[in-house]
């Protein structure tokens, strides 16, 4: 527990220094484009690339398994059942759209992925990215196609975080192993995607105008399915299904961590791309980001303590 207390404490202040840099505008709107790009197209895809030099396992290849199966299911299930409810409200139907996938989509790729390497390393990023996988699934056929009324191109499955992940899969499997010297130039690069992805959030959350931010209450409902209703859900499925199967803690934290993320970004990349509803998703994924700060710890601590308890 000591190392997740160490790791709470360097997010935080890599954080706040993003938040500096934003607000000294060293970090602005053109550097944080530079950055995200710098950080999805080059360094996460060798972190990604990086993990599959992971110890083969049985057990880790059942844990592979079970993650893409829980993250699965998860995503027909809550998009499914949102579009049942929240179809049937008098919400705006832009806003309905931008509600579904900014609840049930989260940020799983520039948030999850860092986060969990910096928690269990290799490991950790593996099965992330396997989640990550699966959310690429998803997001770019039914999420896309509910953000702009069409239907997806399979070109946007065809990106760096999505090839490395496939990639990584093959190379875990697969007995061969990379020299020690090959890793550990990879590992220079992937120690960037912690501290660089916490800069890029703090420097955006510099941005935030407070008034706006907390003005719609339609936000919050989405930041309450999206960091405590679910990842709570996610907990009961895993409570009971270990009863009749074996799972590593690893396999069930992954999967809760990865369910309490904040709202994910390309949530607002294409509602701005296809004019639905924009500064809505805007707003809704900030207002995670901020409570991101107060829900994620108190997740990682307590499924992380339950489940290495027990």
């Amino acid at each position: 527990m000591s190392q997740l207390y160490i790791v709470f404490f360097e997010m935080a202040v890599v954080l706040a220094i993003g938040v500096v840099l934003g607000k000294k505008k060293v970090v602005d709107d053109r550097g944080r484009k530079v950055l995200n790009d710098l950080l999805l197209k080059a360094v996460l895809p060798f972190t990604i690339l990086s993990s599959s030099q992971y110890t083969y396992s049985v057990d880790m290849l059942r844990s592979i398994g079970a993650v893409a199966a829980g993250a699965g299911i998860y995503y027909f299930l809550t998009l499914l059942t949102l579009r049942l409810i929240v179809w049937r409200t008098k919400i705006q139907d832009s806003e309905k759209r931008v509600f579904i996938t900014t609840s049930v989509f989260a940020n799983t790729g520039f948030v999850g992925m860092p986060l969990m390497y910096s928690l269990f390393g290799d490991a950790g990023l593996l099965l992330a990215a396997i989640y990550n996988l699966v959310y690429n699934v998803f997001f770019y056929t039914y999420g896309v196609h509910l953000l702009s009324g069409k239907k997806p191109s399979v070109m946007e499955y065809v990106n760096p975080v999505s090839v490395s992940s496939v990639a990584a899969i093959i190379l875990f499997v697969i007995p061969w192993r990379a020299p020690a010297y090959f890793v550990d130039a990879i590992d220079l690069v992937g120690d960037m995607t912690f501290p660089l992805s916490m800069i890029i959030m703090g420097s955006t959350l510099a941005t935030i105008d407070i008034k706006k931010l907390f003005s719609d209450a339609k936000s919050y409902i989405v930041c309450f399915l999206r960091m405590v209703l679910f990842p709570l859900l996610m907990t009961l499925i895993i409570v009971v299904t270990r009863r009749f199967t074996t799972m590593l803690p690893a396999t069930m934290i992954t999967l809760i961590i990865m369910t309490a993320l904040p709202s994910g970004a390309m949530s607002v990349i294409y509602s701005e791309r296809y004019d639905c509803a924009p500064k809505f998703a805007a707003r809704t994924v900030t207002l995670s980001m901020v409570f991101m700060v107060i829900t994620l710890p108190l997740v990682i601590a307590v499924c992380i303590g339950w489940f290495l308890a027990v």
